[in-house]
């Protein structure tokens, strides 16, 4: 089997993988950090091999010797004589669970990031750098609150996107759009390599504007309009949607182009496109996939939201949600 599930426990390590039922890991770019559900066979028989897992054990998950991912166990649930079932989250999980205060005066978003993520004990692959300044207060937040608006303040800021994921059991942040995801699969091992996207089963596609904004309003501290931007063909068309953003008053100057930015992320009709395809590990949320697929019309490059891999019977299947970039 190609894929294998270890538990850590201090410096030993235990290849658990003959003793699971069914593994599935996923990641989705609205949660911060990965997801591993897997099962341990039970049976109160004697001579039946023991349990080893329990809650607070760590688990890796390895692909032909590569680590794709770790996770902490933080559910366990028994049912009869019914295989174990536990659920895991890697390091992420702390900074989804714990609330925090922070007063940030005019420091890198960057450096505000990599504060939060030591405080936290976060292991850090890579944080790139984004000189944008952060002058704000987070009061009694979700960490993983706080690193998501500071994030966004950078993005409305500068108009590019940022991805986010754990590997290895480190955070990295990184540029989004860059990493075009063209994979290959095996039925078997040994066997011959074909490409992800020629077996496509289960497509379907859903286009909507329920989420469209076509109309910025930038707000000050004192609640008065700056600036109001749309973008009039969509406004035209489809009816005026409006959002409004809040600068603190130092920010007033970049309204323009805080609004241009919002307007080229949302002011477009969604498209969400989600199949079944066979297994690739490279497959993450926040990267990108060119896909195209004639009976639903899916054609074109996308951003993976979210991606559900599952291994049943030795084989690797996945389900990314698409959406258009």
């Amino acid at each position: 089997m190609a894929h294998e599930l270890w538990l850590i426990k201090g410096d030993t390590m235990t290849n658990i993988t003959p003793m699971l039922g069914t593994l599935t890991w996923r990641s989705n770019m609205d949660e911060l950090g990965d997801e591993i559900n897997f099962s341990i066979a039970f049976n109160d028989t004697n001579y039946f091999p023991i349990n080893p897992c329990d809650i607070g054990d760590m688990v890796a998950l390895y692909s032909n010797g590569k680590e794709i991912t770790r996770a902490i166990i933080v559910d366990e649930l028994k049912s009869g004589t019914a295989p174990i079932a536990y659920i895991a989250f890697d390091y992420a999980f702390y900074l989804n669970k714990s609330t925090a205060v922070y007063q940030f005066n005019k420091l890198s978003a960057d450096a505000c990031i990599k504060k939060i993520l030591a405080d936290f004990h976060v292991p850090i692959g890579k944080v790139i750098s984004m000189p944008t300044p952060i002058n704000k207060i987070f009061n009694d937040k979700k960490v993983s609150e706080i690193i998501k608006e500071i994030i966004t303040t950078v993005e409305q800021a500068t108009g590019a996107k940022y991805l986010m994921e754990m590997r290895q059991g480190k955070l990295y942040i990184e540029k989004q759009g860059d990493l075009l995801i063209t994979g290959t699969f095996q039925l078997f091992e040994g066997g011959p390599k074909y490409d992800i996207a020629s077996v496509i089963m289960s497509p379907s596609k859903r286009r909507s504007i329920a989420d469209m904004i076509n109309t910025i309003q930038i707000v000050g501290n004192n609640d008065k309009v700056v600036l109001t931007k749309s973008d009039d063909n969509m406004v035209n068309k489809y009816g005026r949607l409006t959002k409004v953003v809040q600068l603190d008053q130092n920010e007033k100057k970049s309204a323009a182009q805080v609004a241009e930015n919002e307007l080229k992320q949302i002011s477009k009709v969604i498209e969400e496109n989600s199949v079944d395809l066979m297994g690739n590990d490279d497959f993450r949320a926040g990267r990108m996939f060119k896909l195209k697929e004639p009976i639903t019309g899916i054609n074109g490059t996308f951003l993976i939201k979210d991606v559900l891999h599952t291994i049943s019977k030795g084989i690797h299947t996945m389900k990314p949600s698409l959406e258009v970039k």
